[in-house]
């Protein structure tokens, strides 16, 4: 979104402006990015200085990011603080906008695509200070809400946005922007190199997701795993007091339970030792037990 243009039409529809009225705009260095370069898969994809409306910070999230109010408010202040400079006066200070494109649900109390915040006071709703403002748009509301109308150009623009193919765009409501921002995808198509970026950069979004998904997987079937290995010493603590209450010897309920005698002797131990006898206190012991001697540091 760095043609002035697009990037004219876009603002305009979610600060519902007249986008003739946005001036002058200045792409600025996306140095607050290196979290993206750094594996975080987030972005700063457009960082600008737009005369009379401040510093607009564009962010693209397409997977579920946890806490990502809190990195965009921290964003949003870094961008708002960051060309004032040592012993200078606040009213050096440019107001700064945030604008969340998310491919997750950020709200769950709304059915609605887009929101918008500021900085009020809770009962008289008298504004604090008009030097923030945050506003998100949630992709995968786009079918369930009732668009209002001074948000359908906003709407078409995250149609555009979440498009996923030549058919989607053509049904798309047009304006010139638009109509620039589809010829801007076209050339991007036609460009070998942009598109190559373009691809790793959705690869890398897949592989993410798809790794996080293998190793929410792995994680199930470990704790299903762990969950059997505990029941299993549960019951084997239940055997062996009750072998020990009739007498019997480590060896002997060892062999019984086909298990190794180092194990049966820890057991019986740790049972005399707390006459409660709460399995869960013993298996505790025991497993802290077999760590210590394994070498395992937890």
């Amino acid at each position: 979104m760095k043609n002035p243009k697009i990037l004219k039409g876009f603002l305009g529809s979610i600060l519902n402006i007249s986008p003739e009225k946005i001036r002058k705009i200045r792409i600025k260095d996306c140095h607050l990015s290196k979290d993206f370069l750094e594996g975080k898969l987030s972005i700063l994809d457009l960082y600008a200085l737009v005369e009379d409306l401040g510093k607009i910070n564009i962010e693209m999230q397409v997977l579920p990011f946890a806490y990502w109010d809190r990195r965009a408010l921290s964003y949003l202040a870094k961008v708002y603080t960051q060309d004032l400079r040592s012993g200078q006066t606040y009213d050096h200070c440019v107001k700064a906008i945030h604008i969340s494109i998310l491919g997750f649900n950020q709200f769950p109390d709304t059915y609605y695509f887009y929101s918008s915040f500021h900085m009020r006071e809770d009962n008289r709703q008298s504004l604090y200070s008009d030097q923030w403002e945050i506003h998100v748009i949630e992709l995968n509301k786009l079918g369930a809400s009732h668009v209002q109308p001074k948000h359908k150009k906003l709407y078409q623009w995250a149609r555009f946005i979440s498009a996923e193919g030549e058919e989607e765009r053509k049904m798309l409501e047009k304006d010139c922007y638009i109509e620039e921002a589809i010829k801007e995808l076209k050339q991007l198509e036609r460009d070998p190199e942009r598109m190559d970026e373009y691809l790793f950069r959705q690869k890398n979004l897949s592989d993410y997701a798809t790794q996080m998904k293998v190793s929410r997987e792995e994680g199930k079937e470990e704790g299903r795993k762990e969950g059997t290995k505990t029941g299993q010493y549960l019951k084997l603590i239940e055997q062996t007091e009750k072998k020990l209450r009739k007498g019997k010897s480590v060896e002997e309920i060892a062999d019984a339970l086909e298990e190794s005698p180092e194990i049966i002797s820890t057991i019986c131990r740790l049972i005399e030792a707390n006459p409660a006898f709460r399995k869960e206190d013993i298996l505790k012991s025991l497993l802290e037990g077999l760590s210590s001697k394994m070498g395992i540091v937890k």
